[in-house]
């Protein structure tokens, strides 16, 4: 009885650990998107050309997230480009909710606390572009269930200094820490139970232009059905200029990411269509690629196909001492 005892109280302990494993292994992305421009000069005689207001969405590659309750997180930008708007902190870790960031509906009861919106500590490039300040500050003071789409955090306004497109130059967020690319250790999402989720970047290695520039390509659908004989991708744009390529990419986990199809650029508004021959759980999303080297990537979405199109042949027929079976 006491070596049965034994076994239930270890079976139980291996579960327990097995479970917990699970509700920490979900993986969240962000991005920077919907920039829009304005030329009205916002500060008079001052430096400013006009503003730009861009905004942050984050979802979960796979299911939920119940409880969120802190989001520390930010963006990188371009000092010689953009400027704060007059009376948006500089320098310091102790902002709550500048003036400058408007929090989502969907955010409703949150605050953006202890922010420093022009860190001068960070020095990188990517994506052909070199950014000299960075934001940060952590969300919190509600709950939030993260699910696969994606939802607004907040939206930000810069001042431009510029008077050629980008005038506001350019934008990029750091993965979370954990993630990628280029983990920054202060961004990170966590529930109430302070679980930690690793959080990837869709807007680092493409960074997101501030100001008049016209989109190389606006998707107008994108959607992937299940069929006997694999998985249908279907996409359409409803713009595209500068635009060189598509490539679709498939995921196991919604994390790591190969591709499986290119697919050359018509050039004009038009309808694609891409099979995936596989079978079982999966993640699609579409990376396009301008002229120049730039790509941008699509939301993500999840699939569960199964293949059922069997071709079983049999051989000799009649058969007498041995029947041969292939199935393709």
């Amino acid at each position: 009885m006491k070596d049965c005892l034994h076994k239930i109280i270890l079976i139980t302990s291996v579960l327990i650990v097995f479970i917990s494993f699970k509700t920490n292994s979900q993986t969240c992305e962000w991005q920077l998107v919907n920039p829009s421009f304005s030329n009205i000069d916002p500060d008079g005689a001052g430096p400013a050309t006009g503003s730009v207001t861009f905004t942050l969405q984050v979802h979960t590659t796979g299911g939920s997230i119940a409880n969120v309750t802190g989001i520390g997180t930010g963006w990188s930008w371009q000092s010689s480009n953009a400027m704060l708007p007059t009376g948006s902190p500089c320098g310091t870790n102790s902002v709550i909710q500048p003036a400058n960031i408007t929090m989502s509906p969907a955010f409703a009861g949150f605050t953006y606390n202890n922010v420093d919106e022009c860190s001068g500590s960070v020095n990188f490039s990517t994506g052909s572009q070199t950014f000299d300040r960075r934001a940060v500050g952590t969300i919190d003071g509600s709950s939030i269930t993260l699910t696969t789409t994606f939802v607004d955090v907040f939206t930000v306004t810069l001042w431009t200094l510029g008077n050629t497109s980008p005038e506001g130059g350019y934008a990029v967020i750091n993965s979370g820490s954990g993630g990628s690319p280029a983990a920054f250790s202060s961004y990170a999402i966590s529930d109430n139970l302070a679980n930690e989720y690793v959080v990837n970047s869709l807007t680092y290695n493409s960074p997101l232009a501030l100001g008049s520039v016209v989109l190389p390509v606006t998707f107008t659908n994108f959607k992937a059905n299940c069929t006997n004989d694999g998985t249908i991708v279907n996409w359409s744009t409803g713009v595209e200029s500068n635009s060189d390529y598509f490539e679709l990419q498939r995921s196991a986990n919604g994390n790591d990411w190969n591709p499986i199809a290119t697919i050359k650029a018509s050039g004009a508004p038009h309808s694609y269509q891409q099979r995936d021959v596989f079978s079982g759980k999966a993640f699609y999303r579409i990376m396009q690629v301008d002229k120049d080297g730039h790509s941008t990537f699509t939301s993500i979405i999840p699939t569960n196909c199964e293949l059922n199109n069997l071709r079983v042949m049999l051989y000799p027929v009649p058969a007498r001492d041995l029947l041969n079976v292939v199935i393709q």
